[in-house]
């Protein structure tokens, strides 16, 4: 089974609202999630569920993703703004399938529940995507330390 995980593209530091949940992302935040987009598009990653915090930012560079890919069925939660390890595990262990799955969500909760899952530390940067594999054949199966890293890619910032 393969969990893909993605932070969010880079992002403005405020909001017009002033709500941090209403953040955007920024010129080079679009290109950070559009190059991505193509990564996983060459790679040929296609997850057959995708989760996304609701959050503008998480939605804008899912957005910028699913220009160029097949995430498969997505649903949008609250619950993924700006959560905990618990609440990602939550999430997965309460799937009834083994198929692959996406999450996009925000650090700092995305960094810590990687390396909870691979016992390795681990800091998503923004536009961040990470696959983790495990050998096991649930996700209700899934705990600390069951998952091995297989893919990791971040777009350079250095032409953006």
């Amino acid at each position: 089974m393969r969990l893909h995980l993605v932070r969010h593209a880079k992002t403005s530091s405020i909001s017009i609202s002033g709500k941090d949940f209403d953040r955007k992302l920024i010129p080079n935040g679009h290109l950070q999630a559009s190059e991505l987009a193509i990564f996983l598009k060459e790679a040929a990653i296609k997850p057959r569920f995708t989760f996304c915090s609701n959050a503008q930012r998480t939605k804008e560079t899912l957005n910028a993703i699913v220009k160029k890919n097949d995430l498969g069925k997505i649903a949008y939660t609250d619950d993924l703004y700006l959560c905990d390890s618990t609440t990602f595990l939550n999430l997965i262990n309460a799937l009834l399938h083994s198929e692959e799955l996406m999450i996009i969500g925000h650090n700092d909760g995305i960094s810590t529940f990687a390396s909870y899952l691979t016992d390795e530390v681990i800091n998503m940067q923004t536009c961040s995507y990470l696959c983790i594999e495990f050998n096991l054949d649930s996700w209700q199966e899934i705990s600390k330390g069951t998952g091995t890293i297989i893919k990791q890619y971040r777009p350079s910032l250095s032409h953006l």
